[in-house]
């Protein structure tokens, strides 16, 4: 059997291959370690910097006008008929989309598109005119040597996608059958 000496030459090499708690040094309070623990610190904010009140019941002030019934009184009190002046906010996009185009403008949009596919895309033309690409996508069609290119240029990006990928978008493509189905 074991004697002493070969039984503790064994839990020896057993432990010495671990290291052990108290030789971790920890450069930041952790739970695991009771005289660096992090539940012992306490954060101190200063006053002002978090505004975090408790969750409490909403109050009649809180009601937006537009849900409320225009019988109710709440509607033309004084904490509700308060105007925003919109005059000093910032302005979210510099482009005002153009939804009105003259014929001239159109015929234009279709001059160039078969003009020089390559220059004038359907962004290009829509950033030049001032309008959306699916507007210039209804006034004008790019030609049949353009469609031929990009169909060939579509191949070539699906030669190039694994099988998952190609089962995700086949799956898509058998949604989309469905959905036109029960609509």
């Amino acid at each position: 059997m074991f004697t002493s000496k070969s039984a503790s030459a064994v839990q020896k090499r057993l432990v010495s291959s671990f290291a052990k708690k108290r030789d971790v040094k920890a450069p930041f309070p952790t739970t695991f370690h009771p005289t660096r623990s992090a539940n012992k610190t306490r954060i101190l904010l200063p006053e002002g910097v978090v505004y975090n009140p408790p969750a409490a019941v909403p109050t009649p002030h809180q009601t937006p006008a537009a849900f409320l019934p225009n019988s109710d009184p709440r509607k033309t009190a004084p904490w509700n008929t308060k105007q925003h002046d919109i005059s000093n906010m910032p302005q979210l996009s510099d482009n005002k989309k153009q939804y009105n185009l003259t014929e001239a403008e159109v015929k234009e949009i279709q001059r160039l598109r078969i003009e020089d596919p390559e220059k004038w895309t359907r962004k290009a033309l829509a950033a030049k005119f001032n309008c959306s690409p699916f507007f210039i996508s209804i006034a004008s069609n790019t030609t049949v040597e353009r469609q031929q290119q990009m169909n060939e240029t579509l191949e070539i990006i699906k030669s190039r996608w694994t099988e998952h990928r190609k089962k995700i978008r086949a799956d898509r493509v058998r949604r989309r059958e469905v959905w036109a189905r029960d609509a």
